[in-house]
């Protein structure tokens, strides 16, 4: 029983890693058909497209709420919070043009906090968001959906074949922890204690994974852990053995699957040369531009790391950025977390560079595809 387990799962990597190179590979030659060159500059974009192009539709909502907050219109109340500022000081700056802040603007009331994770979605989900990726696409920026879907299709497909797999193992781990407290020859009395035990220490320590680790990542390196703690005190070592080799597998199989990009993002190579020419060139006309194209670039997930050459960049030296900095620190993780949607991690396809490249905040699920026309029937006269 165990060989066939492992038989089969070693199978079902080696099908899962083929899917990852294959898909890799022609992603690559869809990069290489599409636009090289950018038809527009960074100064012809608004901080709110850059963030799009950047990091997707989370990072637009990330940049409304940062000109919301130099604007004067919120402050943030602690544990994700934000509320509208009290009235009674100086009047707030004019908001620009584009509707994204003045949609979260709407939602605030006074003396009644709203979770800042709410309001980016307001603006990643609303009709301009779409209107911004759209007009990406027509410069050449983004790939059309359907140029990417076959290929998305098929890589989520085995992304999520190897979360299950990953999932099977973390409840493993749980099984090992529970074979190897219950005492020998107790092995019916002890259950109901000994999962008692399970339930408050395993979980805890998955979530001790989660926070230093991270992800699924986390969970089977902490399932690795126990599996490994618990062949030395089970009578039959032999299955756990297995279930760790296997274990270590998934994490091999998890190398891969970022060592091939990750999620493959729509961004064309003319996007990445476009970014690139704007992080290199970021100040904008005026200081509160300036700190707003900085937050697209960058986004509330790296805003909050402590700047570090090389790997978290300093950022430009207004006094607008690094209120933004503390703001992103005030709003707390939940705004600019890892990407869960399609092409949010752009990892490997030219992310990388003077600013991080970490674009992991990005969220496109809801790729803003036009629907099928519908088939029109002649009407008899």
């Amino acid at each position: 029983m165990v060989t066939a387990i492992v038989l089969a799962t070693a199978l079902g990597y080696l099908v899962i890693a083929a899917c990852y190179l294959a898909t890799r590979w022609r992603y690559a030659r869809i990069r290489r058909a599409g636009p090289r060159r950018p038809a527009v500059g960074p100064e012809d974009l608004s901080p709110f497209e850059l963030g799009m192009l950047a990091g997707g539709r989370q990072r637009v909502g990330e940049v409304a709420l940062a000109e919301l907050y130099l604007s004067g219109r919120a402050v943030a109340r602690g544990h994700g919070m934000v509320a509208r500022t009290p009235q009674g000081g100086s009047p707030p700056a004019p908001l620009s043009p584009a509707p994204f802040a003045r949609m979260l603007d709407a939602r605030l009331t006074a003396g009644r906090p709203v979770p800042a994770e709410q309001l980016v979605r307001v603006a990643a989900k609303g009709d301009p968001a779409v209107a911004a990726l759209w007009r990406l696409r027509r410069l050449g920026l983004f790939f059309a959906p359907e140029r990417l879907r076959r290929v998305g299709g098929l890589r989520g497909a085995a992304w999520g074949l190897h979360m299950l797999i990953g999932v099977a193992g973390v409840a493993s781990g749980g099984a090992a922890v529970l074979w190897a407290m219950v005492p020998k020859g107790e092995r019916i009395d002890a259950v109901p204690l000994v999962f008692a035990v399970v339930l408050i220490t395993y979980p805890f320590l998955l979530y001790l994974a989660d926070r230093l680790i991270g992800g699924m990542q986390g969970a089977v390196v902490a399932a690795a852990l126990v599996t490994g703690a618990a062949i030395p005190v089970v009578p039959a070592p032999r299955g756990l053995a297995a279930g760790l080799v296997l274990l270590a597998g998934w994490s091999v199989l998890n190398g891969v699957y970022r060592w091939t990009g990750g999620k493959l993002g729509p961004r064309t190579v003319a996007g990445d040369a476009l970014l690139a020419e704007a992080r290199a060139d970021l100040p904008g006309p005026e200081p509160v531009d300036t700190a707003l194209r900085a937050t697209a670039l960058l986004g509330f997930q790296a805003l909050r790391r402590r700047p570090r050459a090389g790997r978290v960049p300093q950022g430009p030296a207004c006094a607008e950025f690094a209120a933004v900095r503390s703001f992103a620190a005030a709003c707390g993780s939940g705004v600019g977390r890892p990407n869960t949607g399609l092409g949010g991690n752009f990892a490997g396809d030219g992310g990388s560079g003077e600013w991080g490249g970490d674009g992991g905040s990005g969220e496109w699920g809801g790729d803003g595809a036009a629907p099928p026309a519908a088939r029109r029937r002649p009407q008899p006269d």
